[in-house]
Order: structure tokens, then sequence, then C-alpha cells
């Protein structure tokens, strides 16, 4: 080979190995919040498989956080947490507007860089709408006063439209689908019951027809009242409605999988699935629905992430939480850090020399020093007789390695998770030296979160058409 020639295709390959994903398209980003689910509903975190086939096939190809806490233990604040990367005291909980130099939103960032944003989502509040230039509330205003407009088939249907019609433009999409599907078990839809009755072909319980049908008053409340006055029978058969509105969301993801790769976008499409909050269904604990307390089985949220080709399959054990979320998107995306994001990055491109000859490859990221995540409630509370009441100040939750504090304000609970996983046992006394310890660590969190946050009037609205409030 003459020098000019060896020369040329030199500069071709150092140009290969040093440009990274800097040429190629960035990757289509889909993020899809199911409001209420609980990690262990899927199949791939323990539970039944035949719930959650489609999701487990996505767990399957991609990467699953195992230990990921959301923000807070209902959808306003712990959404509104997912998108700002940003703890509920600094967006305004999803009850005030915050300004935009405070707080800066996922959709807002990806805009700026020239993505194209849509959203479909059945629930709907100013933070959430800032950065999408198509915006729709597939439910309107009351999410359940219909029971048959809120459905994930519906919002999933909208927004695989979206995506054909943007398909083939030279920018890439950013799309996020929020559905209450999940949370709905308690409607009563025919799906859901279907699901139940064949899973428990023989219960003739008090819940057998039971349905959530008064819509005068707050549907949360009831389903409470329900749940704390359901003995072992009925507990099982609302935990098979449960999982019966589960499969409703497992078949859209499926279908949502099946249209990108019909439409040849999946390799060149990053998604991720994870939920707003749990749902409780322990009345022998006083944990019944979600909302007003901060324990595993309402803060412990599923989060996986697909990338075909750029992102290895596996499982990581390490504590991570919604606040990682939105730089975590960033990354994939080549897209610089945020600095109003306060989370960080998950993962992180080690394609290695060869590697970039095939586009980024991304593995997980050692993160520094001992990891911790903070959650917060400081609308509600639960009360001894496992009711909800207006929080009279912040509740607050930190996860430190395997161990939990929740910091009620009157009182603490602490709770070793591999030991005790359902957290059945508070050892703060036992462990007294523990508890001060960690209550110490939550106090820079205390002072940042400052008072129970009062709604306004929009506020009070927004959470009368969730039926949080009357």
């Amino acid at each position: 080979m003459n020098r000019p020639v060896a020369w040329a295709a030199s500069a071709v390959v150092v140009s290969l190995f040093t440009s990274g994903c800097g040429g190629a398209r960035r990757p289509n980003v889909v993020v899809v919040v199911v409001d209420s689910l609980r990690a262990d509903a899927l199949g791939c975190y323990g539970g039944q498989p035949d719930v959650s086939p489609e999701i487990d096939r996505l767990c399957a190809e991609g990467l699953r956080f195992d230990r990921a806490v959301a923000q807070a233990p209902w959808n306003l604040p712990a959404i509104s947490s997912l998108v700002t990367s940003t703890y509920p005291w600094k967006n305004g909980r999803g009850m005030v507007e915050p300004k935009a130099g405070d707080v800066a939103t996922l959709a807002e960032t990806m805009a700026k860089e020239g993505y194209r944003t849509g959203a479909f989502t059945e629930a709907a509040w100013p933070l959430l709408q800032r950065g999408f230039a198509s915006f729709e509330n597939t439910v309107g205003a009351n999410v359940f006063g219909d029971p048959g407009s809120s459905s994930a088939a519906k919002t999933f249907a909208a927004a695989r439209a979206w995506i054909r019609n943007e398909d083939g433009a030279k920018r890439p999409f950013f799309v996020l689908i929020h559905t209450y599907e999940a949370h709905s078990w308690f409607l009563g839809k025919r799906a859901h019951r279907a699901w139940a009755r064949k899973e428990l072909p023989t219960y003739r319980g008090k819940l057998a027809e039971w349905a959530v049908r008064d819509f005068s008053k707050p549907a949360g409340p009831q389903v409470i009242d329900a749940l704390l006055a359901a003995g072992p029978e009925d507990v099982a058969y609302a935990r098979a409605l449960y999982r019966g509105a589960v499969s409703e969301v497992d078949k859209e993801v499926g279908a949502l999988m099946t249209a990108l790769k019909q439409s040849h976008l999946d390799d060149d499409t990053v998604l991720l699935v994870t939920s707003s909050n749990g749902e409780g269904f322990a009345p022998e604990l006083k944990r019944v629905h979600h909302g007003g307390r901060l324990h595993d089985d309402l803060v412990h949220v599923p989060l996986l992430v697909r990338w075909p080709g750029h992102l290895t399959p596996g499982s990581a054990a390490n504590l991570v939480q919604h606040l990682d979320v939105a730089p975590t998107v960033l990354d994939l995306a080549g897209i610089p850090r945020q600095p109003l994001f306060a989370g960080r990055s998950l993962l992180i491109d080690d394609a290695g020399v060869m590697g970039r000859l095939r586009g980024p490859q991304f593995v997980l990221r050692k993160l520094p020093g001992e990891p911790t995540a903070v959650a917060e409630d400081a609308m509600f509370r639960t009360l001894p007789s496992g009711k909800r009441a207006t929080a009279t100040a912040p509740q607050l939750v930190l996860y430190s390695d395997w161990i939990t504090l929740i910091d009620a304000g009157d009182h603490t609970e602490l709770y070793d998770l591999k030991a005790d996983p359902k957290q059945e046992k508070d050892v703060s006394e036992k462990y007294a030296g523990v508890a001060r310890s960690l209550r110490e660590q939550l106090k820079r969190y205390a002072s940042e979160a400052g008072s129970a946050a009062a709604p306004d009037s929009a506020a009070m609205e927004r959470m009368r058409s969730l039926g949080y409030v009357q």
C-alpha cells in the first residue's frame, strides 16, 4: 500500500475509533411508566410468569435493576421526580408548579437537543407537560369517572400511532407513555375480573362482585376500606384482580415491542419500563393501597432498560433510584449532563477501541461511595388504623445498603430487608444506634423538605380527579 492510501485508511480508522456515537444518529427513547406496578407483580422479579410474559421477554433482552426506589409512594410527586431528576420538595411534589430555572424536565432537555417529543398519558399536570411538542391525556379530566375511558390499550395505541407517523424522519424521537391500568384494578373491568375468576374459580367472597362505582366520593379511601375489611381469601382475590390488570399492561408492552420491530426501529430504540409506585395488599399490617407511608411495597419499583446490540442483558443488585433515570437516558442518547439533574447516570459507554466500529456499548457504571436512596410523602400519612389522612409533616425513608429507616415524624421504623423483606419486624429499638445514625443522615433531607406542602386549588382538583381527596 502506498503512503497516501495508507495515510487515508489510517485516518478513517482513527475517525471511527475516536468519534464514538457522536457521528451516528442518536437512539429513539421510549419511557413507559406503569402507575402502581409492584416490582414483584412481574415474573422477572419473582411474580407469576404467566402475568407478564412480554415484559419478562423485555427483561431477558435488557438490564434489570433489582433494587430501584421511587421518590414518593404515589404518582404526582413520584413521576415529577422521575422526569426532573429532583427530590419531591424541589419539584413542587406535583402540587406547586416550580419555576423553569429551578428544574428542567427530561423532555425539555431532549427537545433542546433536537429530539421530537410526544407524551401519551392518563393524567396531566403542568410540570409533566413541559417539553413535549405533542401531549395527549387519553382519558380526560376524571380518570375514574368512566372506567371504560381509562385503558392501557387506548394509551399505547395512541403512542404507537404517533411513532408510526414520525417514522422516517431524520430526527430521533422521545416518547413518554403513562398508564393507570394497573392502578385501576378496583374498577371491576371485564378483563381484570376474567383473569381473577380464571385464577380463583371457586371464590364467592365479598369482593366477587365488588368494585368502586360511587365516584361522588374519592376512590382511594373506598379501596382502603374494602381491603382493611378483607380476609385472606378476599385479599387473594384482590391480588388476582390486580394481576389481571397487570396482564393487560403486559399485552400493550408486547404490542409496542412488536410495532418497533415491524417498523425496523427496534435496534435504534432505547425502551425503558418502570413504575410510579407500588400497591399495598397487607391489611394484617394496616398497609393497603398507596400513599401515606414509605414501606418497600410502595417505593420499590421495577426498572428495566433495553437497547438491542448496545446494552448487555443482565441484572444489577446495586441500589438505584428514580432520580437516576433521566441522567441515564441522557448518557444513552449521547447528550451532555443536565446540571439541574440531581441523579447519576447508571450506565457508561464502554465500547473500547474495536467496539466503536459497531456503535456504543453500555455497561453498568461503578458509582463511588455507599449507595443511598431517599423517598418522601408530604401530602398523606397512614393512621394506626390503616386509613389515610392529610400529612402534618413530611415523612422520609432512607435506604442504605439493605437497611431502611422510615422517619414518620412522631416515630421511626428500622427494617433489615435481607432478613425481613416484607418489613414485618421493626428493629429500631433493638438496633437503636443504627437507627440514630441513619436518622442523622436523614436530617439534611428533612431540612430541605421543610414542612408539608399546602396544595393550591388546581392541585386539589388534580388530586380530586385522581381519587385521592373529596
